[in-house]
Order: C-alpha cells, then structure tokens, then sequence
C-alpha cells in the first residue's frame, strides 16, 4: 500500500516573516535542519523560501542576503497538495512542477510541508515489507 502524503509530514510549520531578510531565513533553517520556511504576510502564508531560492536568487546573483527581503524572492503562490493523496501523487506534482517542497492541506488548511527528502524512508520501508512477504507466500 502506497503511503498517503499526510503520513511523512512533521506537526510543525516553520515559517519567517516575508519582511525579514533572507540571512534570517537561512540563519533559521540551518538551525532547524531544514531546506524551506513558508512566508507569512499579515498573518497568512502567501509563499516559500529555499535552500534553492537563496542560492540561484541571492547567492549566485552576489545580492546581499542581510539586504534582499525574503518576500522579494520567495516562490509564489504555494502549490499544494491535499493530505489524503498518495506520495506518488504528490511525486508527479512535484516533477511536472519541478519543486522540492510541497505545502500539504487538509480540508483546505495548510497542515504542513513536504520535501523530497521525505519520501525516501517510508517508502524503502514499504519495499522491504513487500519483498519480505513475497519472499515468505513464495510469489
């Protein structure tokens, strides 16, 4: 069985204001072991900052990451996935899209982010559990 997108996320949203400038953003997603930070704006998430949007919008432009605001680079609008909806689902969004992160709603209400880097684990594990039981019925 094909694990559904809500399962890989974490409880927790992070999240910068989109006012601040992007060597907060970086500052705190190295501290938090994280590639992306949703961008709130008057109290509502409007877009997302990444280790890739940092690189190719601020680094390798030789833009001043204490100057640019993370609004001015932020990626927008979100794009999104409901939590229901199957990792293999959210895999083709992402790769028509071309993203490494996905918002992740339920009912409408962002409930989460999902990274590319997510997908890995529990999928290896369902593999396994697969193998081992074709290998155990003989099929």
């Amino acid at each position: 069985m094909i694990p559904e997108i809500g399962s890989l996320i974490s409880e927790e949203i992070f999240s910068i204001d989109g006012k601040r400038n992007v060597q907060e953003a970086a500052e705190r997603m190295s501290r938090l072991g994280i590639g992306s930070l949703l961008v709130e704006q008057d109290g509502e998430y409007v877009g997302m900052i990444t280790e890739v949007d940092i690189i190719r919008k601020v680094v390798a432009k030789r833009h001043a990451p204490v100057i640019v605001r993370v609004e001015e680079v932020m990626a927008q609008p979100l794009i999104s996935v409901e939590a229901h909806q199957s990792v293999i689902e959210a895999n083709g969004l992402m790769e028509e899209k071309r993203l490494r992160h996905l918002v992740v709603r339920r009912c409408g209400d962002i409930i989460g982010v999902v990274s590319v880097r997510d997908f890995l684990h529990p999928l290896y594990i369902e593999e396994e559990i697969e193998e081992t039981t074709e290998k155990a019925s003989g099929f």
